[in-house]
C-alpha cells in the first residue's frame, strides 16, 4: 500500500509531521475552557469605570481569541487524522474496520466544531460555549494514533 508518510519523508520533506507536531500538546487547549467563562466579565463589571462599551469590546476580543484556538484545534485534528489515515492505509485488509473508526471520529469532531461555532455566533444571546467535546475528540484522535503506532504528535 502507498504510505504518504514514508513517501514524503523519502523525498526529504517532513510530510504530515511538521515542526508544529513536536510542539503539540493537549494542554495548549486548556485555556479554551476558561476563556469563555462568565467569571472574567463579572469581575470586569465590578471594576470602577466599567462601561457597556468596555464589556462589548472585551467580549469581542474573547471571541476572536477563541476562534484562533478553534482554527488551531482544527489544524491539529486534521494533522492527527492524516497520520491515522496513513497508518491505516498500510495495515492489512483485516484491519479495514479501523477506517470506520476514523470516519466516526472525523464526523464527531466536525459536529462538535459546528456546534461550538454556532454557539459562538449566538453568544450575544447568552448561549454558553463549551469546547470540551472538541477537545475530547482531539484527544481521542491522538489516542487512536498512539494505538495504531502512527507517527503521532505527543
Amino acid at each position: 500500500m502507498f504510505d504518504l508518510w514514508n513517501y514524503e519523508r523519502s523525498r526529504g520533506q517532513e510530510g504530515l509531521a511538521s515542526q508544529d507536531d513536536a510542539e503539540f500538546s493537549m494542554a495548549r487547549y486548556e485555556p479554551m475552557g476558561r476563556l469563555m467563562s462568565d467569571e472574567d466579565l463579572r469581575f470586569l463589571k465590578a471594576q470602577p469605570g466599567y462601561t457597556a462599551e468596555i464589556g462589548r469590546e472585551f467580549s469581542r476580543e474573547r471571541r476572536r481569541i477563541f476562534r484562533m484556538y478553534l482554527r488551531e484545534l482544527g489544524r491539529d485534528f486534521h494533522r492527527l487524522h492524516g497520520h491515522a489515515r496513513a497508518a491505516v492505509a498500510s495495515l492489512s485488509a483485516e484491519d479495514a474496520p479501523l477506517v470506520g473508526v476514523l470516519l466516526r471520529q472525523q464526523v464527531r469532531f466536525w459536529y462538535e466544531m459546528a456546534t461550538v461555532e454556532m454557539r459562538l455566533s449566538l453568544s450575544w444571546a447568552g448561549l454558553a460555549i463549551d469546547a470540551r467535546g472538541l477537545i475530547e475528540a482531539l484527544g481521542a484522535m491522538q489516542a487512536e494514533n498512539s494505538r495504531l503506532g502512527a507517527p503521532s504528535v505527543a
